[in-house]
């Protein structure tokens, strides 16, 4: 399976490929292509999978166990677990969060939200031996203060978050998501950075892409402006159950 080196590695070689999967069922047929380098076990399925209204609510415990079975699926691509809200907010609540996830998921590595803020943090994770994707650019933890808007469009906001970027591969992390970062912003920071970014509605120029599995699959109704589904899976199942249905009489 891919390891934090290899990620780091294809920098500037391929495209890196990253989806979100919640489910063994989900991973094991995306891990089965081949294709996909990271599987994020992302805080979006408090929205995706449980309809909640934001990723915030959503308890640790029912992310490690969705982890777990995401862990027993992936043969290939690395496991990030994102960190949800409130489970690093101290070196200390975070060192002992990232101890119970590697304990009870036995993911390849964590995702943790913000910059400068979270550097020292990131820092000691790594200092134990686990690997950190970061994120910045929009947060959506703290959609609360910012909304769900592009970022970096002013001249104060886009040095903040270039500042971020560089302190978030000061720290030791791996790679870096850029969440809803101004295109030409996320092209200068592509570009300053050593590590690999991944680009979440932030334009063409980062390193790879992460996109939600069920948004690409035509699940979520209606898709994000962002997102290209591939397929309709949601019109599919539809019609799988009503041929069901109508065949038990």
């Amino acid at each position: 399976m891919r390891t934090a080196q290899e990620i780091v590695n294809l920098k500037g070689k391929k495209k890196i490929i990253c989806l979100t999967s919640y489910s063994y069922l989900f991973a094991k047929i995306v891990d089965e292509t081949g294709l996909v380098d990271v599987i994020l076990v992302g805080d979006s399925m408090n929205e995706v999978w449980f309809g909640e209204r934001n990723t915030t609510t959503i308890p640790l415990d029912v992310m490690i166990w969705c982890a777990r079975s995401v862990r027993k699926a992936v043969k290939n691509a690395m496991v990030v677990f994102d960190m949800p809200f409130g489970t690093f907010w101290s070196k200390e609540v975070a060192l002992k969060n990232v101890v119970k996830i590697v304990k009870e998921a036995d993911p390849d590595a964590v995702k943790i939200e913000g910059g400068k803020d979270v550097s020292e943090i990131i820092r000691e994770i790594v200092k134990i031996g686990v690997p950190v994707m970061g994120h910045i650019g929009l947060l959506p933890q703290r959609a609360r203060i910012t909304g769900y808007k592009k970022q970096g469009k002013e001249e104060e906001s886009a040095k903040r978050i270039f500042e971020d970027a560089l302190s978030v591969e000061e720290s030791g992390a791996f790679s870096v998501v850029l969440e809803s970062v101004e295109t030409e912003l996320a092209k200068k920071i592509t570009q300053s950075l050593k590590i690999p970014t991944i680009g979440i509605a932030s334009g063409p120029y980062c390193d790879g892409k992460i996109a939600v599995l069920e948004d690409i699959v035509g699940l979520t109704q209606p898709p994000p402006k962002h997102v290209k589904p591939y397929d309709n899976l949601a019109e599919k199942i539809y019609n799988a159950v009503v041929k069901y249905a109508e065949n038990q009489e």
